[in-house]
């Protein structure tokens, strides 16, 4: 079978599981087993695979068609512009979670420390969000923080792969408990914020497979986790400190308000790419 042919045997695969991009996923995913770049199927169209290729692909479309996220497939996904690994043990990053890192820089731009800053990154996971930020903030330190040994794994692979194991700092903890006060300077964070009346809505990607603990948040206390992180971020962050979170367009006005009864004056609200609230993020006075 040539990549070609390859190519367009998962891409109808794919398509009748009902993958709706699935030529370019059928792309992706040839090019991974094949470890080449994508641009390398087009000028290598007529090129044979061999027997140990073509029973990667097969195995991993076969994966795919049964609703097996792509990035845990290949164990690749690309956020902030970085190529990061991603395995069953944590969430994928997400495009929107990228606004995260974005508020973080603008506020970081403008703020000046006579010592390096630390950024917390709470509830980890692949360490996307802090290595996101201290790759565009060279300036900064971080603490990576998840209270599950296979996430913190994936984490340090890919601390390791951005060099940045002198300047990240991986434990394992529940959010911030334990954390000295006044030690950081700002605290980021995307808990679980997924109602339990939204569960049977979600993708069968998310349903079946990725950690149900890091999505979920209780029907009776949705703002539990947030109200864990913000308490505690008071005592951890030194003034002006931020305090940065990704929530549910359902929970952000619910959670601004809840922020200012918690002692954080003024929260702002961010869109997403899509126009829905997604961040909700305060600075300590």
């Amino acid at each position: 079978m040539t990549i070609a042919q390859a190519v367009q045997v998962v891409a109808e695969a794919l398509a009748e599981a009902g993958i709706a991009e699935a030529r370019r996923e059928a792309e992706v995913l040839v090019a991974a087993a094949l470890r080449v770049e994508r641009a390398y199927l087009i000028a290598h169209a007529e090129q044979t695979l061999a027997t140990e290729q073509l029973q990667r692909v097969r195995g991993w479309a076969r994966r795919r068609a049964a609703r097996e996220p792509l990035p845990y497939i290949t164990h690749r996904v690309w956020f902030y512009g970085l190529e990061l690994c991603v395995g069953r043990g944590a969430l994928i990053p997400r495009p929107e979670t990228e606004l995260l890192v974005e508020r973080f820089l603008s506020w970081a731009r403008q703020q000046t420390f006579k010592e390096a800053p630390i950024l917390i990154d709470a509830g980890t996971g692949t360490g996307a969000i802090a290595i996101a930020c201290l790759t565009r903030a060279p300036q900064w330190l971080g603490v990576g923080i998840d209270r599950s040994h296979a996430a913190l794994r994936i984490a340090a692979h890919n601390r390791r792969q951005l060099g940045l194991e002198p300047r990240l700092l991986l434990m394992q903890g529940d959010w911030l408990r334990g954390i000295r006060p006044h030690s950081a300077h700002a605290i980021l964070a995307n808990p679980p914020y997924v109602l339990p009346d939204e569960w049977d809505s979600l993708a069968p990607e998310i349903r079946r497979y990725e950690p149900r603990e890091a999505l979920l948040v209780p029907a009776e206390d949705p703002l539990q986790p947030y109200r864990t992180i913000a308490l505690a971020a008071l005592q951890v962050l030194c003034p002006p400190g931020l305090l940065a979170v990704e929530t549910s367009p359902r929970l952000a006005l619910t959670l601004a308000e809840a922020l200012q009864r918690w002692g954080y004056p003024n929260p702002h609200l961010e869109q997403d790419y899509s126009g829905h609230l997604r961040v909700v993020w305060a600075t300590i006075p």
